[in-house]
């Protein structure tokens, strides 16, 4: 009689286990599907599509006050699953979603942009007195700023300081050219 008892008792705590961990692996993949869901929401409010809609590249260079900012510290380097620098390259921003923007892009390493100022280690660059933010894509002043959309195969410059025009040449001339290496590794 006793090993019967046992028995059932076994198959009964076994049984409010699995039925335990069944109810609660449901409530958990109910909740993952809440994250997900509110996770593709924000990235349609934002403008982004999924990881992996798209494989991009563009080689980037950012200046303040004629020193431009090394992208290849490990600081920088695998920042977000969306947009990064890899590789220990400095020069070239690796997109992963479609519609991220330069913006997105120093978001993703703790930075901020906008046609007036640029935050950077904590500290504002601001448009007064001599001091000037400038955006250039492709080698044109752009007002776009944050707001540019990445597209492959574009040089982007940042700069923000006194500069004349010669040494924002020189500026423009830094920003390298391997973002076609890139884009052709896929």
């Amino acid at each position: 009689m006793k090993k019967g008892l046992i028995f059932y008792s076994v198959i009964l705590v076994l049984l409010v286990l699995f039925l335990w961990q069944w109810v609660s692996k449901g409530a958990l993949i109910s909740q993952l599907n809440k994250v997900q869901n509110y996770n593709n929401q924000l990235q349609l409010l934002g403008g982004i599509g999924p990881l992996n809609s798209a494989h991009l590249h563009a080689d980037v260079k950012v200046y303040i006050n004629g020193v431009a900012i090394d992208f290849s510290q490990k600081k920088y380097q695998l920042a977000s699953s969306f947009i990064h620098f890899e590789e220990g390259i400095g020069d070239v921003i690796h997109t992963h979603a479609t519609g991220l923007t330069v913006g997105h892009m120093l978001n993703s390493l703790g930075m901020d942009l906008n046609s007036n100022c640029i935050v950077a280690d904590k500290k504002s660059y601001c448009n007064g007195g001599n001091n000037k933010l400038k955006f250039y894509a492709n080698g044109q002043l752009n007002s776009e700023f944050d707001g540019k959309i990445i597209k492959n195969l574009d040089r982007y410059l940042i700069s923000y300081g006194d500069e004349t025009d010669e040494e924002i040449q020189q500026q423009l001339e830094s920003v390298t050219n391997l973002a076609p290496k890139y884009s052709l590794q896929r």
